[in-house]
C-alpha cells in the first residue's frame, strides 16, 4: 500500500502539537505494516520552511530534512498535476496539488489532519488515528506513549 503524508502530519511529528503522537503512531504502522511511506515533492519546500521557522537552521535543519529523506520517499507533482489541481472541486490549491500528483503517483490514502479539505480528493484521506484504527496490527496497542 502506498500512504501518502500529508504536510501537516510530517510537521505534527516534530513538534509538541497535541496531534503528535497520532501521526507517530500512523506512521509506526505504515513501517509494522511494511506499506511504502511518501511525502509529495511540492510540500518539501514547505516542510523545510517551517521548520526553519521553529528555530532549526544550519545542519540542525539539514540533518532534520536528511531524517525526512530516510523516513520518506518523495513523490513529483507535474504541470498537469497542477492544472488538474486548478479544476479540481477542491478549494484549497495546495492540498488539489498533493491530491492530484497523489493520484497519479499511485497513492492509495493520504494521511493527514484536514480531511475537510481533502473531501473532494481523488485519493481517499483518512485522519492518522482513523488510519490507525484502520490498519493497525491487532498485537499492537498504542495506549499512553511518551514521545518526549
Amino acid at each position: 500500500m502506498n500512504v501518502c503524508f500529508d504536510v501537516n502530519t510530517i510537521i505534527y511529528l516534530y513538534t509538541d502539537s497535541p496531534k503528535r503522537a497520532d501521526c507517530f503512531f500512523a506512521y509506526d504502522v505504515v513501517n509494522l505494516r511494511r506499506f511504502n511511506a511518501y511525502v509529495p515533492a511540492c510540500a518539501l519546500a514547505d516542510m523545510h520552511y517551517i521548520r526553519h521557522r521553529n528555530g532549526l537552521a544550519g545542519k540542525g535543519l539539514k540533518d532534520a530534512m536528511e531524517a525526512l529523506f530516510e523516513m520518506f520517499d518523495v513523490f513529483d507533482a507535474t504541470g498537469l498535476d497542477g492544472k488538474r489541481a486548478l479544476e479540481s472541486p477542491m478549494k484549497d490549491f495546495e492540498d488539489a496539488l498533493i491530491a492530484q500528483s497523489a493520484a497519479r503517483n499511485g497513492m492509495d490514502v493520504i494521511i493527514t489532519s484536514n480531511l475537510k479539505d481533502f473531501a473532494a480528493s481523488p485519493v481517499q484521506a483518512m485522519s492518522p488515528a482513523q488510519f490507525v484504527e484502520a490498519f493497525k496490527p491487532s498485537n499492537v496497542d498504542y495506549g499512553e506513549v511518551d514521545l518526549a
